[in-house]
């Protein structure tokens, strides 16, 4: 398993039991991707065979967002809810629309960051997409599969090139949390508290913790967290989090950007801007 896959599991838990995870300072050494007791061609099978059975399925529940020109202002939207309670919109621009009826709220992913939903259409399309030939994004659309829908709602990666550093990938996880309120700067200090406690291969430390208005009159609470691992080729790389919680009708909704130090100056404005195009929906 490798230090992304047990990051993205660890998500999995904190977001059932605590809201949103992330941070603490440390500098662990990622786990390798195979138990060294495993024979590596056995292995190497193995992954290989995982991925052509997704890529297979595509044949059977390929779904594309739904094409709508920007320039025909009289044109609606058909994109369908699924089951998942969401739909995903792509403009002739090259964004995409991600619409959360369940949490009641939108976001608009700009080009050039892949927009993924846990087990839908487009999650099996994008086997097929050329980025997809990198591991470090396999791995990511592998360990998506086993995540609760219900629960961990969009997936967003930045498939832009040479954003692949250091065997990272920046990427955006959305999480829904049904079971806790935020509503105050106290709540999200408590959602901080917990973080350097975490179960992550990635000991984060949290840098700062405030409540912001934006000027849409929404309130995002802003954490920012830190850490650092060894890679495989034995190089220390040091990561950014960057978590918005933000109050929806059923719960709370976290938005963990997470990035190494060398991509922060040019992909933390585009996540910004993202942040900015969140409506509430009724």
């Amino acid at each position: 398993m490798t230090h992304r896959q047990t990051y993205f599991f660890a998500l999995i838990f904190l977001a059932t039991v605590t809201a949103c995870v992330v941070p603490g300072l440390a500098t662990p050494t990622a786990p390798s991707l195979f138990a060294p007791t495993t024979d590596p061609g056995r292995l190497e099978t193995m992954v290989a065979a995982t991925v052509s059975a997704a890529i297979a399925e595509t044949e059977q529940a390929r779904p594309t967002p739904t094409l709508v020109s920007t320039s025909e202002p009289t044109q609606t939207a058909t994109a369908e809810p699924i089951t998942s309670g969401s739909t995903l919109t792509l403009q002739d621009d090259g964004a995409t629309v991600f619409v959360d009826e369940r949490a009641g709220y939108q976001i608009t992913i700009p080009d050039g960051w892949l927009a993924v939903r846990v087990n839908e259409k487009e999650y099996y399309d994008a086997w097929n997409l050329a980025e997809a030939a990198d591991p470090n994004i396999q791995a990511i659309l592998l360990d998506m599969k086993a995540a609760d829908p219900n629960i961990h709602r969009l997936r967003v990666i930045d498939t832009q090139d040479g954003h692949i550093q250091s065997d990272f990938v920046t990427d955006i996880s959305f999480n829904l949390n049904e079971q806790r309120a935020f509503n105050s700067i106290e709540d999200l200090q408590a959602i901080a508290n917990e973080l350097p406690d975490a179960p992550s291969a990635f000991s984060f430390e949290v840098a700062t913790v405030q409540t912001i208005i934006a000027p849409s009159g929404i309130q995002f609470g802003v954490i920012e967290a830190t850490s650092s691992f060894t890679n495989t080729s034995g190089d220390l790389v040091n990561i950014y989090l960057k978590q918005i919680v933000f109050k929806v009708k059923n719960g709370s909704q976290s938005v963990v950007f997470l990035t190494v130090e060398g991509l922060k100056e040019s992909t933390l404005p585009a996540f910004d801007s993202m942040i900015e195009t969140i409506k509430l929906n009724p």
